[in-house]
């Protein structure tokens, strides 16, 4: 998990972004400037291919790699 480091001792050390403030207490708004500083990797094992794809804060996909492989068959019987 990545964690935002401070410079200022009176702030608490966030896991992730905090939530902007609005006059709306119904809205809630996410600072998509520090959500994009977060990435997410994920693995897909398929089964003639491996994908790895790494998403932002935001859920956009910012780099991707895919790997095929032979697949070996036992014969019959």
């Amino acid at each position: 998990m990545a964690i935002e480091k401070t410079s200022k001792a009176t702030q608490d050390v966030q896991p992730v972004p905090k939530e902007m403030k609005t006059n709306d207490p119904q809205e809630i708004k996410l600072d998509e400037q520090k959500l994009k500083k977060f990435f997410i990797g994920s693995i897909d094992q398929g089964t003639t291919s491996t994908r790895f794809i790494i998403f932002d804060g935001t859920g956009q996909p910012v780099a991707q790699h895919q790997i095929e492989f032979t697949q070996i068959y036992p014969h019959s019987g």
